[in-house]
């Protein structure tokens, strides 16, 4: 315990200051328990997961769909993955191949990211199957295209419309994805398994 007048080290059953003489006040029990207990809530959360061991669970998680990630371990591997892609096609550009390089790297990193993806959902208590609102835009694009086929139109106002729908959807499920990628995991269990964060 410390003196609040004149910041002198004081024995945790003082009653006055032996330098100022100040009368200690002891903290309410409350204090002193809630305080022990969020200082043991502290020591059993994790160290954040770091590039390697991200890059090391998404590969050893390859097809594990259940289960939950931490935005560590989510975002260093989406790191991982577009640098992955960028050293492929730099590869492809030097060599002179079309993409190949690019396009295999991108199919073998396609299904631990999708599995990855599920549980970081998991992690915020949301099903996997939320990441499939990407396909959403891809069917209004489609539902587009074949409108306009079979109605034959060539109204330029149309396609604006329609592009402008289409990229408003876009958006609006790109931002919702994020917000879901970013957000704080539950804190504890929840129905996915146990807090990634905590030492168990």
């Amino acid at each position: 315990m410390i003196c609040q007048k004149c910041n002198n080290s004081l024995a945790d059953e003082a009653k006055f200051c032996g330098i100022c003489g100040s009368v200690v006040e002891q903290p309410p029990l409350e204090s002193i328990i809630s305080a022990g207990i969020s200082d043991q809530i502290e020591s059993e959360l994790l160290p954040m997961v770091s590039f390697p061991e991200a890059i090391k669970r998404g590969f050893n998680n390859y097809l594990i769909f259940s289960g939950r990630a931490t935005r560590a371990e989510f975002w260093w591997w989406q790191l991982f993955n577009v640098v992955a892609q960028i050293v492929a096609s730099i590869v492809d550009a030097a060599a002179g191949l079309p993409g190949i390089l690019g396009a295999l790297s991108g199919l073998a990193l396609l299904i631990p990211s999708i599995s990855l993806a599920t549980r970081r959902l998991h992690d915020i208590n949301k099903s996997g199957w939320w990441q499939l609102l990407w396909l959403a835009p891809v069917a209004i694009g489609l539902i587009i295209a074949l409108v306009s086929w079979i109605a034959d139109l060539h109204n330029w106002g149309f396609y604006g419309i329609a592009i402008a729908i289409l990229i408003v959807f876009t958006l609006i499920v790109v931002v919702l994805l994020i917000y879901w990628y970013v957000r704080q995991g539950d804190d504890g269990s929840n129905k996915y398994g146990q807090d990634p964060r905590k030492a168990y």
